[in-house]
């Protein structure tokens, strides 16, 4: 098999007979081809997670992902596949990690700067998207993300097995407890994973069959897109709605963790939001502020065309579940608590913890919740759309009054208003 195996034959046949079942299910036709070429191995790998698989031939096909990280001599197929763009681009990198990562940044910048021909071949952008997401299953296989997470994984996560991504999850859940260095590694790798969700594996695992369901046409960097754009659909899987909400939540923590957003509004945050930009660092959420700052300008009318709709999609969304709005959280903890516990208990959020804020604005004496809930007011006044409760209450004025009416600037409310 590969160079790691032949070194040692007698634990290769224990490995290959711990994953007889695996192999049966999955993997025969590989296995039969007598010249390997590394696919049984990448076979494995990509079933480790089948109901077939054992422990001892998971524990087996890790130690061979653990083993093939530090070397990328040891990984066949990455080998042959970009053995020739390693000498040329990344040269004297023999950690395999280090050569992902050196490949997918050379990838990742030809993109984005439009380059006429992109550095990496095709073959090789092709395994390399295999390992990225090979690497992106267990936090042990990214060392510089583990070294820099051992603790609050110790900490946090203590009781999550590796594998699946879990760890990494339970870190991103866990982003407001962990470690300075820790946090910068996770932002990082969020921004990543927004980027290409393709590369979010819990995301692709817990929503693979609605991905199928709704976003096969989609590009691997729309399919969260895609996905939110389908999240309220009856046929919606409910753990995948979850998921989708959990990674809009993390979006709307920071500006730069949605890229849809960051491009239709790349004018405009320089323009109305530079003093907040000042206070930001690299790899430190802002909390909202950004995305908050924006909608205050549409509340003003005053972004850009393009802006303003991303900004009235993320109004729509954060007005039905109060959690995708950070600064509402962050100075409303206590009312929502106090004021509004059944509400936010609810499992499926609807716009309720917002109205009752709204209904209880007198009674709330903390000035910063106060001044989150009069923005509320102002937003919903500039577009109906975004008070689902008045929405829901005149949808059939709306629809028989106002349908050729563009939503946002208040026109339609206006429009309600107007004496017959």
């Amino acid at each position: 098999m590969t160079l790691f195996f032949l070194q040692d034959i007698q634990i290769e046949a224990l490995l290959m007979r711990a994953c007889e079942p695996v192999i049966q299910a999955y993997c025969h036709e590989v296995a039969d081809n007598q010249i390997d070429t590394g696919d049984l191995m990448e076979c494995l790998v990509q079933n480790k997670h089948q109901k077939e698989m054992n422990e001892k031939c998971a524990v087996g096909v890790t130690h061979f992902q653990l083993i093939q990280i530090k070397d990328f001599r040891f990984s066949y197929k990455f080998k042959t596949a970009c053995k020739e763009d390693v000498l040329k681009l990344c040269p004297n990198i023999k950690k395999k990690v280090d050569v992902v990562i050196c490949l997918s940044t050379t990838v990742r910048n030809d993109t984005l700067q439009d380059a006429k021909e992109q550095r990496v071949s095709v073959k090789c952008r092709k395994q390399l998207r295999v390992e990225e997401v090979e690497m992106s299953e267990d936090i042990r296989l990214e060392p510089e993300l583990y070294d820099s997470c051992k603790q609050d994984i110790n900490r946090l996560c203590q009781n999550v097995a590796f594998g699946n991504a879990q760890v990494i999850e339970c870190l991103k859940e866990s982003k407001r407890q962990l470690t300075q260095r820790c946090h910068q590694r996770i932002f990082k790798l969020q921004e990543v994973e927004m980027v290409d969700p393709e590369l979010d594996y819990q995301l692709m695992r817990v929503c693979k069959h609605m991905i199928r369901r709704f976003c096969t046409e989609s590009e691997g960097k729309n399919v969260l897109q895609c996905l939110k754009q389908n999240k309220n659909s009856e046929l919606m899987d409910p753990k995948c709605k979850q998921m989708i909400t959990k990674r809009q939540i993390t979006q709307n923590t920071d500006y730069r963790l949605n890229p849809v957003l960051r491009k239709a509004c790349k004018a405009d945050i320089p323009k109305f939001c530079q003093s907040i930009l000042n206070k930001a660092t690299a790899d430190t959420e802002l909390e909202g502020q950004v995305i908050s700052c924006l909608k205050l300008r549409y509340a003003d009318q005053r972004l850009s065309p393009d802006c303003e709709d991303q900004i009235r999609v993320i109004l729509q969304e954060s007005a039905l579940d109060y959690r995708l709005d950070p600064q509402l959280q962050i100075h409303c903890t206590h009312e929502i608590t106090s004021l509004c516990p059944e509400e936010a208990a609810a499992q499926e959020q609807t716009g309720q913890v917002e109205e009752c804020l709204k209904v209880n604005l007198l009674k709330i004496k903390q000035e910063g919740c106060k001044k989150e809930v009069l923005n509320m007011l102002k937003e919903s006044k500039a577009d109906i759309f975004v008070d689902p409760v008045l929405h829901t209450a005149c949808a059939l004025d709306i629809k028989h009054h106002c349908a050729a009416i563009p939503p946002g600037k208040g026109r339609r409310e206006s429009k309600q208003h107007t004496p017959a």
